[in-house]
């Protein structure tokens, strides 16, 4: 079931009506039940996987407290908990990946073997509930968390439906007390909620769905080989343009998802993470990745990136920590070759920035100066440029084509159809002030604080975008298949 479906619009208000009915032991009973409903409706096969889950990092928890004073139990049972995760995570979303790839590497060496590939469904949101319920049992292997031992409070932890498919991903010492403690919905809840609802709609329908009628054709386009033949009419800012409308596609999907889910979450008395932070606004690399994917970020931030050593190895170490980080990040989101080279990408230019940053750095150790007001506007658009160049390994099918886009921006940009330009301009301007008026207040609520008139000039313009300029047609999530 999504968001944006007839289904939700009739599932949500009789299992909100009910919530506000009963008392906070039945809400979660129901919350339970409707989450186990709202996932299997999808496909039914894959709510086993979903208590599979649930049930190892339960007891796997349990094992861990029970057995505080013998590392060599307490290890098993983390273990237990990493490996079964990754397991299932790795059959579903990359077997036939690896099969392939490896194929592919004994076809070079002139070994031919034969490919044995499976007919495997990706179950919906397995690298989000995996990944949370990992760090579930992380947290209480490192005593930063006491396991619960109500196991339907636990299971609601892990299938909370609002961020069960696209996150955000969760941190039971966030969800986990909301869940074991009575809720409380107020007004402000409601207020809020609401809003976060209505302007997620908007950067979905509005934007995001919008935005691929640009981008598909773009990217889906024949660009003929590494030397592509003269006659193809396929341009540099074709693929410029293509790139920068996917960013907007791609973060209008995402963080719309993420505002319904917070909206739908404060409804019920629920406070979720903040995944997204005006990103594009970003004044540098460093920025840009603490604003955006907010939860995924911080997960391997605190998961990966810190037990490998993080900022207390050399400063080699450092680099090639930062590099497994974000080949991680790839493979995390699509069992393909492009996603690792998109990780590779994030990798060596987070790298390039920071020795940057090291060498212009004030040589007596004092704090380094605030950066010149004029010289803002071009660390954003620069930072912004480098996320449009990665796009092309994100969204392109094959490395091939990312390659020759890119080289078709540098050597034969060309032109493009203006009525396209039109259009993405239309699409982009307004959004893109609602989110700097955002930004600029660092309150994503501001709109409260306008007089009413212009308040209800917004309302008005969000209402007439999603419900006469919206696209329809297109009602998946992109993060669905991650």
């Amino acid at each position: 079931m999504i968001f944006n479906s007839v289904d939700f619009i009739l599932f949500f208000p009789v299992v909100y009506l009910l919530y506000l009915r009963i008392d906070h032991k039945k809400q979660n009973i129901l919350l339970l039940v409707a989450s186990y409903f709202f996932y299997g409706y999808w496909d039914y096969r894959f709510l086993s996987l979903l208590v599979l889950s649930t049930v190892i990092d339960y007891y796997a928890s349990l094992g861990i407290e029970a057995n505080r004073d013998n590392p060599s139990k307490k290890k098993y049972f983390l273990y237990l908990s990493i490996f079964s995760n990754l397991g299932i995570l790795g059959f579903f979303k990359y077997f036939n990946f690896f099969i392939k790839s490896a194929v592919s590497a004994f076809g070079a060496l002139g070994v031919n073997m034969h490919e044995p590939t499976l007919n495997i469904i990706l179950p919906l949101g397995i690298s989000f509930y995996t990944f949370q319920t990992m760090s579930y049992t992380i947290d209480v292997y490192r005593g930063d968390l006491k396991p619960t031992r109500n196991f339907l409070d636990f299971a609601l932890f892990v299938t909370f439906f609002p961020q069960l498919v696209a996150g955000p991903i969760e941190r039971a010492t966030n969800l986990l007390p909301q869940i074991t403690n009575e809720r409380k919905v107020t007004f402000e809840n409601i207020k809020q909620g609401a809003f976060l609802v209505l302007f997620g709609f908007y950067k979905k329908i509005y934007i995001a769905d919008n935005m691929a009628t640009i981008v598909d054709p773009f990217f889906l386009a024949d660009w003929g080989g590494l030397n592509p033949n003269p006659i193809l009419s396929r341009t540099g800012a074709e693929a410029f343009l293509g790139a920068t409308a996917f960013v907007f596609q791609i973060y209008g999907d995402f963080s719309g998802y993420s505002d319904i889910a917070r909206g739908i979450s404060k409804f019920m008395g629920v406070e979720l993470i903040r995944n997204f932070n005006h990103p594009l606004f970003s004044q540098n690399i460093n920025d840009f990745w603490r604003r955006w994917h907010i939860s995924f970020m911080n997960w391997l931030r605190d998961y990966v990136y810190v037990p490998l050593g993080g900022k207390n190895d050399s400063e080699l170490k450092q680099h090639l920590n930062s590099m497994i980080v974000f080949v991680l990040s790839g493979l995390w989101h699509g069992a393909n070759w492009t996603f690792v080279l998109w990780g590779f990408f994030w990798g060596i230019v987070t790298s390039i920035y920071r020795m940057l940053r090291k060498m212009t750095a004030p040589k007596d150790g004092s704090k380094r100066p605030p950066t010149n007001k004029y010289l803002v506007p071009v660390n954003v658009a620069f930072t912004f440029v480098l996320v449009i160049f990665s796009c092309f390994f994100f969204r392109a099918q094959d490395i091939t084509t990312a390659l020759i886009m890119i080289k078709k921006v540098f050597l034969e940009f060309g032109t493009v159809d203006p009525k396209i330009v039109m259009k993405f301009f239309r699409l982009a301007i307004p959004f893109l002030l609602i989110e700097f008026y955002q930004y600029i207040k660092d309150n994503e609520y501001s709109i409260f604080e306008l007089k009413t008139f212009y308040r209800v000039c917004f309302y008005l313009f969000i209402f007439y975008s999603i419900i006469i300029m919206g696209n329809c047609n297109k009602n998946e999530f992109i993060y669905f298949v991650f």
